[in-house]
């Protein structure tokens, strides 16, 4: 089950015989604007690079109806993939061309036919509040065709909690943000030592960071309303130091079952 960063952002990519599932993605240059504006710098992954891959991109994720998460130019190259999230983000999906949405409801899962052989399982789970109210993460689970999980990541790209950790149970690779990230005063993202402690919780054997810093392309007055916090260093030394934090570049892959008991 390998696990790949698509941009400098958060867009990510699982692979699992020869079928591929994109959470979030944001596969063309067009830039973000709004709130705040974001560009692609180069490196990002584009849908010619997947289409010259082996493998078919089986379907698509989406944890919220946010602009920086539902790419319309994206989606419109994606119209006949099925697409997942939920109901604000799905109708986004439809509005731009998506034949096949599905809204996606914590707790109950669904899956995708591999290629070759097996599939791969996702159950929507629930951020922390405020989040909670509009957005998804997800256990995303291979599954061989004897019907064996054989790599589980779970991806939370804003809240995580505890309860939710505990709730899921053992993970290869927990996908979470660990840079605390604060709208005025409406907290976006949790920060490290909050993504640690749920990490430990599901007994991850590494957290990849999700999101980091969105001010780089911000204008000053969107600079202002944002407060960033990049969390105690002397955790994030430790972890760093102990393997169990991986930060990926655009486009590098981690096979999340290394090291699988």
């Amino acid at each position: 089950m390998l696990l790949r960063r698509l941009d400098d952002y958060q867009s990510w990519q699982i692979a699992w015989r020869g079928g591929s599932v994109l959470i979030d993605p944001w596969l063309t240059s067009e830039p973000i604007g709004g709130v705040f504006d974001r560009r692609h710098p180069e490196g990002f992954t584009t849908l010619d690079d997947l289409r010259r891959e082996a493998g078919r991109i089986v379907g698509v994720l989406l944890c919220t109806a946010v602009n920086d998460h539902t790419r319309p130019d994206t989606l419109r190259l994606l119209g006949d993939v099925p697409i997942f999230g939920p109901a604000p983000a799905v109708k986004i999906a439809r509005a731009n061309g998506c034949s096949d949405t599905n809204v996606a409801r914590v707790g109950n899962a669904f899956s995708f036919d591999c290629p070759e052989g097996g599939g791969i399982r996702v159950t929507p789970t629930k951020p922390g509040l405020p989040l909670g109210l509009i957005a998804h993460g997800y256990l995303i689970e291979a599954i061989d065709e004897s019907g064996s999980v054989a790599g589980r990541i779970w991806l939370e790209a804003h809240q995580p909690t505890t309860k939710v950790a505990q709730r899921i149970g053992t993970v290869d690779v927990a996908v979470l943000p660990t840079s605390s990230v604060t709208a005025v005063v409406l907290p976006v993202t949790a920060g490290l030592r909050t993504s640690a402690r749920a990490a430990a919780t599901c007994r991850a054997r590494a957290i990849v960071p999700t999101a980091t810093d969105p001010r780089r392309d911000m204008k000053w007055w969107q600079k202002s309303i944002y407060f960033v916090g990049n969390g105690p260093r002397r955790l994030r030394e430790s972890l760093t130091r102990s393997r169990k934090l991986i930060e990926l570049k655009p486009g590098d892959w981690l096979d999340a079952t290394i090291g699988r008991g």
